[in-house]
């Protein structure tokens, strides 16, 4: 009886320190994303590039990640969680030493492109490791402290953006993917060790019109929102002419309110419904983004950005929890796409939208926010009634 209950409680304790472990590495990839595309105006004042040249960085992170998140399913058949994970976070450190030591624009893209695809891992890994070792009933509110991770770590990274100099926004994700990577190897949890039987096939599950339905919603969603998102530091920057300590600050507080929606979302996935939840979120992500066409009082566009961010993250844990109720052996390979499709998606979004953004941010925005908003009307189409 002493040996079942001390197994139980070492279960228990070997759980936490994987959601720890999980969220860590979704810290070290999440802190420069967004601060990275905010601090394209700072970037390319030191580099001496036009800021549009530099806003490259952004795609050519993004869709290296989309790509290398479909390696994942196929390496967790040959090599553990635990394997692939520490690996990958290991690659990742040093592709953001690299882009932090760069002088040469060229020489940062090519660094972002390796550590998009390393960075990759953590999403679809993760992913799986919450659908193959969690019940159902709480798969919800662990999709969104996972994700809710994602907007700490860009309100911490906002925060650095205006205090310390650009380079520092490469540096501490190489650290902190550093001490991620050496506690997964050295801490030797047996959770992690196991690889995924089923097999791989990426083709054979589209064929499953249910899936492939969802990956379209997810594909559209995503594709709109990085062509709003990633522009907010450029658009702050030439709209309102603010300084990077005000964009920083603006940017925290949208950070600040994702982090609230990705636990709303959680709750309400898990409470009221994936379906509800989601046509919830879709809504208030289009009138935010729809907002965003007019020219107002600084102390409004904050409160329009964070109603943007809630509006998103609370779509996005709705949608992401619709994946963890796949059957497990479709687990790993819905997971990888799930990453896949939102970044490739995401940085193509991005890249379309330059040619409109220069001619004008509000037109654009208002644009998207009507596409949006028809998205949330149509999202039956896509996810159905039982969700």
């Amino acid at each position: 009886m002493r040996k079942r209950r001390q197994k139980g409680s070492d279960d228990i304790n070997g759980k936490k320190i994987i959601v720890f472990l999980i969220c860590l590495g979704n810290i070290s990839i999440s802190f420069n994303t967004g601060a990275v595309a905010a601090a394209i105006p700072l970037i390319s004042q030191d580099l001496g590039l036009p800021d549009f040249l530099v806003s490259k960085l952004v795609p050519f992170y993004m869709i290296p990640y989309g790509l290398g998140a479909l390696l994942y399913a196929l390496l967790t058949k040959r090599f553990s969680y635990r394997r692939v994970l520490s690996s990958s976070f290991f690659l990742f450190a040093i592709f953001s030493l690299i882009t932090a030591v760069s002088a040469q624009l060229q020489n940062m893209l090519l660094a972002q492109i390796g550590a998009g695809i390393t960075a990759a891992c953590s999403t679809p890994l993760s992913l799986m490791v919450i659908g193959d070792l969690f019940d159902k009933d709480v798969r919800g509110r662990l999709v969104g402290t996972y994700f809710g991770c994602s907007f700490f770590a860009s309100m911490v990274g906002m925060l650095f953006m205006g205090i310390v100099p650009w380079r520092w926004l490469f540096f501490i994700p190489a650290i902190l993917g550093l001490i991620t990577s050496a506690s997964l190897y050295l801490l030797k949890i047996d959770s992690l060790r196991r690889v995924h039987s089923a097999s791989v096939n990426y083709m054979k599950l589209f064929s499953d019109t249910s899936i492939r339905k969802v990956f379209t919603l997810i594909f559209l969603m995503s594709a709109l929102y990085h062509a709003v998102h990633k522009w907010y530091g450029l658009y702050l920057y030439r709209e309102y002419g603010l300084p990077k300590e005000t964009i920083s600050f603006f940017l925290i507080v949208a950070a600040i309110c994702g982090l609230a929606g990705q636990n709303i979302g959680g709750y309400l996935s898990d409470k009221k419904g994936r379906q509800v939840t989601c046509f919830a979120g879709g809504l208030i992500l289009a009138i935010g983004t729809m907002s965003l066409w007019g020219h107002y009082p600084l102390a409004l566009v904050p409160i329009i950005l964070g109603v943007i961010a809630m509006g998103w993250t609370v779509s996005h844990n709705s949608i992401s929890t619709i994946l963890t109720d796949f059957p497990d052996d479709d687990r790993p390979m819905v997971a990888s796409l799930n990453s896949s499709v939102r970044f490739v998606s995401g940085g193509l979004g991005f890249s379309l939208s330059t040619f409109f953004v220069e001619k004008s941010f509000g037109m654009t925005f208002l644009a998207i926010g009507f596409l949006f908003l028809l998205l949330s009307f149509l999202q039956n189409s896509f996810i159905g009634t039982k969700a």
